[in-house]
């Protein structure tokens, strides 16, 4: 049941970030993904590894939804988020971008993916806002970057 629930929501967040008309170039949504990828990768390994806060499942299938979760649905929501951040007001897009992350991460204890053990959803919550601040200053910083090129020969 839970790879079919993120397994939709996979393709859902994926289809909608493909068909939403974006505002950041292909450039700046592909680096800002990497970041939100490698450092949610990252994260998740010392969490879940290191530090042992939170305890996944040894089912293959629910695994994979988790796999799910953190490849593909966290950072797509956040580029999804920074393309939406150009149109409409900031703070309602981060509010929902935040309970639509809080959402799944609740998803995954109620599924028994992952078991809470010293963790809870205001640590999620904290990491989330984390996680929008570094999507965002990191497309500044690609733009930032991209705009400095050789002018003088």
């Amino acid at each position: 049941m839970a790879f079919v629930l993120f397994f939709f929501a996979a393709w859902f967040i994926t289809t909608t970030f493909l068909i939403m008309p974006k505002k950041i170039s292909i450039i700046e949504n592909t680096f800002v993904l990497m970041v939100i990828l490698i450092i949610n990768i990252n994260w998740g390994w010392i969490i879940y590894e290191g530090m042992e806060r939170i305890e996944l499942t040894e089912e293959s299938m629910n695994y994979t939804a988790f796999l799910l979760l953190r490849s593909v649905i966290i950072p797509l929501i956040l580029v999804t988020q920074l393309n939406l951040v150009h149109k409409s007001n900031t703070i309602f897009v981060v509010l929902v971008s935040l309970i639509i992350l809080l959402f799944f991460s609740s998803l995954t204890s109620i599924l028994n993916i992952a078991d809470y053990v010293k963790w809870n959803l205001g640590f999620d919550a904290i990491y989330y806002l984390l996680l929008h601040v570094i999507a965002y200053y990191s497309l500044l910083f690609i733009r930032k970057i991209a705009y400095k090129e050789v002018t003088y020969t």
